[in-house]
């Protein structure tokens, strides 16, 4: 038997509710609206923070969906400033008396109902993490050679829409690595084998997002380039210093697949001693940056970087400052730190790095035995 009852098409959020105030207000912008002021006394900062709390502290999963919820939030009121309006103002009285509204409202936003993709806003998909990830990524403009061009010859092999499965990866593997080898060669300049593998790095990233790359070759391709990659020559290339290390420092944070691991410190083979205090500013300008969107392993990882640095060049100074930011979130750069420094018979700028990081945390018991084991007093 069919009803006579037309079924209504289903909504998930990012539809228009309606007009009002001159411009369009979407149903997610209405059930913020809601829970803001009946759960929240009008305030979008008390909501903020709940959201807040779920990236940092996030349970069972990563906390990108409360990322996503954040940031509409954020792009929410930039829009109600520019009416000159309160999230209270949006629903109108007959919407708060609506109790299946309310319930929808709190489900939404209190996450009991979860985040479908097909329900996100454009401020939900574009989130801080995605655009700052793209950035380092494709943020390569200061380039005297634009490695736009090269990663375009790369791009029909490194991109696609289907998963790579692990016994793919081989031939795919081999068609980008020969793609490279056929754009190197003697007789390429120096800025241009620097916006070649640049941008092979970029390509790298891409195809591993799609790869199962349990063989490792994905790994083993992006590691030889990018050991290539670092040691070039770019001061000759005639690209500024601060352009450079901006764009290295982003693709050392952004870095997802541990390229780097137990070679943190090879970032910095090409540092000047005149630009150490250059990149450690750009590292904490980074953190910051990081810290602000709430993208707080990003910004560990920028102080990491900090202690890498000196690790790398053979310089202390700064470092104790960089740990007492770290804390103990994280213990490796700092037992590194340490132990470098005493190799260099400094145990009083050792016993600074440990009580710089002696602070309440995760690794604080064992930076503390680690301590003990060095020798070094308190």
């Amino acid at each position: 038997m069919v009803s006579g009852k037309s079924r209504q098409p289903a909504r998930f959020g990012a539809e228009v509710w309606s007009e009002r105030f001159g411009r369009d207000w979407s149903l997610w912008d209405l059930w913020y609206c809601v829970v803001i002021e009946l759960d929240h006394d009008g305030d979008p900062d008390s909501l903020r923070q709940v959201f807040v709390e779920a990236i940092r502290s996030p349970g069972y999963g990563s906390g990108r969906d409360a990322e996503a919820m954040l940031n509409h939030l954020d792009d929410l009121l930039l829009r109600l400033a520019e009416v000159d309006r309160r999230p209270g103002e949006v629903p109108g009285p007959d919407v708060f008396a609506d109790k299946s509204v309310v319930k929808r409202a709190r489900d939404k936003v209190g996450g009991r109902v979860s985040l479908e993709w097909r329900a996100k806003t454009e401020p939900m998909l574009n989130t801080p993490r995605v655009l700052v990830e793209a950035q380092a990524r494709f943020g390569w403009d200061a380039f005297g050679s634009d490695p736009a061009r090269f990663y375009e010859r790369l791009r029909p092999i490194a991109d696609g829409k289907c998963h790579v499965n692990k016994y793919e990866s081989f031939d795919v593997v081999d068609r980008l690595v020969s793609r490279l080898t056929e754009l190197d060669g003697p007789r390429r300049t120096m800025v241009d084998r620097v916006s070649l593998y640049r941008a092979f790095h970029t390509a790298g990233l891409v195809l591993a997002d799609r790869t199962d790359d349990s063989h490792g070759n994905v790994g083993e391709a992006r590691t030889a380039a990018w050991e290539t990659y670092l040691s070039l020559d770019w001061h000759s290339a005639g690209i500024e210093p601060a352009a450079y290390w901006r764009d290295l420092c982003a693709l050392l944070i952004w870095e997802p697949y541990a390229l780097d691991h137990r070679g943190e410190t090879a970032w910095f083979i090409k540092v000047h001693a005149d630009e150490i205090g250059l990149v450690a500013q750009i590292l904490r300008e980074f953190e910051a940056e990081l810290r602000s969107a709430i993208l707080d392993w990003e910004a560990d990882r920028a102080l990491e970087a900090v202690a890498h640095l000196y690790l790398a060049t053979g310089h202390s100074d700064g470092s104790v400052d960089a740990v007492t930011v770290l804390g103990s979130r994280s213990w490796q750069p700092i037992v590194a730190m340490a132990e470098h420094v005493i190799r260099s018979g400094d145990r009083n700028i050792a016993a600074k790095v440990f009580d710089a990081a002696d602070q309440s945390g995760f690794h604080q018991k064992l930076l503390a035995d680690r301590r003990a084991s060095l020798g070094v007093n308190r």
